[in-house]
Formats: structure tokens, C-alpha cells, sequence
């Protein structure tokens, strides 16, 4: 299919030509960079997560950016004499069994008690952002809110200090930049740099946390995380029973995706929503206990990871797509969250549908994301103290909101919006 995934258009709204793939059939063939498939019904995306063994998510990257030869001898003068650490498979990008393993070791940081310890600085972070703004007065919501607040959040969580808030941001803007994206050979040589500043910096708290002995942050679980007795013996004498640091740097990176971009993401893109939706505002100010239906609709209209990857381990007739050994398959959550043979009118926002269950923003099966509780969480917390502060709000270019450049993660860069009147907390 002749389909420009950088398309500023297609980003700002794929919708239509998601309508148009899963009318051709189950998988289209898209033949930017590399060529990949792209699976955009419900079904089908469903079919494909849970075949682990036909689409492995051991797949690498994308190829959208191919650096020149001069910015790759750039990059080869900063890379540190040992390599850039955390260059290994895990968790998102590995298959069972190392997968598992992963899994035991990392959920062990998003248990039930562990997302809960984080609530009350939540809404503590929340509390003070609002604080800031004046009534009437334009702010840009992604800036003030939605980005320091999982920022902060994630950072209290892998113990990075206040003063490394501004560093850590940056280094999460570069751990994401080249996700379905198309970048410069300066954009990719900077954003290099920004991983190789992250390494040291995950290398000190990795020494740092395991000098220290165990505690209950998310750096010091991973670090002291340790196979228990029945996991080992399920997983055989070979499965290491602690995380390197090469897999620490690793889940690190992909936590600073989870953790931030994605929330970032859903928050904003859900004021836009809201902002369409009047009701539920008032809804939510009468009524806190439905909010979390909106948050998951939101999570429905949003899936800030629109697009998952996996690689074919064998050829394949995939409903009639003929998939070869080694092709890449993208998976399109965003798509099969608006497909209209499960979610009815899929653009019109309606927290009170009765399937919202089947939504698929967090993947499923085993690769569901571990930090799932920990972005309703934020979401809910930031829906509660919103509504409780603001009787509303008005955002004067809805109809000119400026999208990045990423079809993976496709986010809204600024968002001008007016708190029109403080409530009394």
C-alpha cells in the first residue's frame, strides 16, 4: 500500500486510513523504509500478540532513520570503549523463556503496593502544578502539566534526585526520538549522545542501589530483584536469578517510554477530548467514581503506544497476507481501538460503553505492560485533583494543534489552554 506513515496528516489523524487497511484485508504491506505489515483489526492485532511463536517481539529496530556514513563515524567517537550499555533484549523485546524471567523479576516493582506508595506524592506533584496557574490565564498544559508530572513521578520511582529532573526529561525526549520517526543526522548523532549520558547516569544508581541494600524504589528492586526457589526450578539452572546491568539499562529505557512519553500522551490528548465533551467534566466534578471509566476511554481514543512491532520467525499465509521469515510486523493498538466491530461510533468519546475491557492500549497476553496500574493510577489522580481545581477550561486552537513527528507515538508538542475559574479545594 502507498502509505506515508510520516505524513503530517496521516499522525494527526490516522483514522481514516486505519478504516481503509482493515477494509483490504488483515495485513497491508507498507513500503516505507524497509517495508512492513501492518495489522489493524481488532481480531487480527489480537491473533498477532498472542502468537508468540510466529511474531517474535525479538524483531529490532524500525528502520525509518538510516543514518549517513558520517553520522554513524560521529556516533562511533562517542561510543564508550565497552559499548553503549544496555544493548540486550528484555522484557518488550525478548520471547519466552528469557522473557519470563524478565517478568518475574520486573513485575516484582508494579505490585499493587508498590503503585499505591506512589499515589499521595501523585497528587502532591499534581497539587502543586495547579497551584502555579492563574485564572484566566493561558498556560500550555503540556509543559505544566503533562509532562512533569510522570516525569516526576517515574523519577521519584527510579530515585533520581530534584536536581536531575531537567536531565532526566531530556534523556527520556532522546530514548524516544527515533520511535517511528524520520530523523536528521544531527537529531540522530544528539540523541546518541543523550543515551550514552543516561548510561553513566544508570550505572552510578545501579552501584549505587546494590552498595546500599534493598529498598522499596523501583532502581533498588531491579537491582536486588532475585528468582525465588519454584521460579528457578521452573525456569531451569541456566536462567540467571538476577538482572544484569545490561538488562537494567535496558528496562531503565524502556521505563522512561512507559513511564513518561505514553502518559504524557494520554493526558493531554485526553483534555482535547474532554474538552469536546463538556458533560463529563461536570460528570466528573459531581461524581470523582467515574472517573476511571474516562480514563480507560480515554486510554481507548488515545493508545499513546499506537504501534507495536514484531518480526515473522517463518513464513506465514496470515489470512491472506503472505508473510516471509524475518518480515517486520507492526501492530496497530490505536486501529484496533477504533474498530468499529467492537467499539460502535469508535471517535465518539463515551466513557459508558460495556466493553471497555477489550481495549488494547496496553497490549495483552504476555507482553502486557507491567506499568499499566502505575499510568491509571497518575491518570485518575490527575483527573481528580483537575477537576476538583478547575470548574473548566478552554483551549482557543483546537483545530490547530501542532503533532510530532511519530506514528508510534504520536503526541501533541503544545497544547494552549485557560483554566477559566479555581475551585475551592
Amino acid at each position: 500500500m502507498n502509505l506515508d506513515v510520516f505524513d503530517p496528516e496521516f499522525i494527526r489523524c490516522p483514522f481514516p486510513a486505519y478504516d481503509q487497511l482493515r477494509k483490504t484485508g488483515a495485513a497491508a504491506y507498507v513500503s516505507e523504509g524497509k517495508g512492513f505489515w501492518l495489522v489493524t483489526g481488532h481480531e487480527h492485532v489480537r491473533e498477532v500478540i498472542g502468537d508468540v511463536e510466529t511474531f517474535s517481539s525479538q524483531s529490532g529496530p524500525l528502520a525509518t532513520t538510516v543514518p549517513s556514513d558520517a553520522a554513524l563515524a560521529r556516533i562511533a567517537e562517542l561510543t564508550p570503549p565497552g559499548g553503549l550499555r544496555g544493548r540486550v533484549n528484555t522484557l518488550l523485546t525478548l520471547d519466552p523463556p528469557g522473557h519470563t524471567r524478565n517478568r518475574k523479576l520486573i513485575s516484582r516493582a508494579f505490585t499493587p503496593s508498590s503503585v499505591k506508595r506512589y499515589e499521595d506524592l501523585t497528587r502532591q506533584i499534581c497539587r502543586e502544578l495547579i497551584d502555579r496557574w492563574a485564572d484566566g490565564e493561558e498556560i500550555d498544559f503540556v509543559a505544566e502539566f503533562a509532562v512533569p508530572l510522570p516525569v516526576r513521578v517515574i523519577a521519584a520511582a527510579l530515585d533520581v534526585s530534584d536536581d536531575r529532573i531537567d536531565d532526566f526529561k531530556r534523556w527520556s525526549d532522546a530514548s524516544v526520538s527515533g520511535i517511528g520517526a524520520d530523523l536528521s543526522d544531527d537529531e540522530v548523532v544528539d540523541a546518541y549522545q543523550q543515551m550514552v549520558e543516561l548510561a553513566d547516569f544508570t550505572q552510578a544508581q545501579i552501584e549505587r542501589k546494590r552498595a546500599a541494600g534493598p529498598a522499596e524504589d523501583i532502581m533498588s528492586v531491579l537491582v536486588h530483584a532475585r528468582l525465588d526457589q519454584a521460579d528457578q526450578a521452573a525456569l531451569g539452572d541456566q536462567a540467571a536469578a538476577q538482572l544484569t546491568d545490561d538488562e537494567i539499562h535496558s528496562i531503565v529505557r524502556q521505563l522512561l517510554v512507559a513511564g513518561n512519553e505514553t502518559t504524557t500522551n494520554l493526558l493531554t490528548q485526553s483534555m482535547v477530548l474532554l474538552h469536546g465533551r463538556r458533560d463529563w467534566w461536570t460528570k466528573m466534578q459531581a461524581d470523582p467514581t467515574v472517573i476511571p471509566a474516562v480514563v480507560e476511554e480515554a486510554l481507548r481514543c488515545t493508545s499513546p503506544s499506537a504501534v507495536n512491532q514484531r518480526a515473522c520467525t517463518r513464513d506465514i499465509n496470515f489470512h491472506g497476507a503472505e508473510m516471509s521469515e524475518g518480515d517486520i510486523v507492526l501492530v496497530g493498538y490505536l486501529a484496533a481501538d477504533h474498530d468499529p466491530g467492537v467499539f460502535p461510533n469508535p471517535e465518539s468519546f463515551d466513557p459508558e460503553r460495556n466493553n471497555l475491557g477489550d481495549l488494547l492500549a496496553f497490549g495483552r497476553g504476555i507482553h502486557y505492560c507491567p506499568g499499566a496500574s502505575l499510568a491509571r493510577m497518575e491518570a485518575r489522580v490527575a483527573f481528580e485533583e483537575l477537576t476538583a481545581a478547575l470548574d473548566s477550561y478552554s483551549i482557543p486552537d483546537e483545530n490547530e494543534l501542532e503533532w510530532n513527528s511519530s506514528f508510534q507515538l504520536r503526541a501533541i508538542r503544545r497544547l494552549k489552554c485557560i483554566p477559566v475559574t479555581k475551585r475551592r479545594r
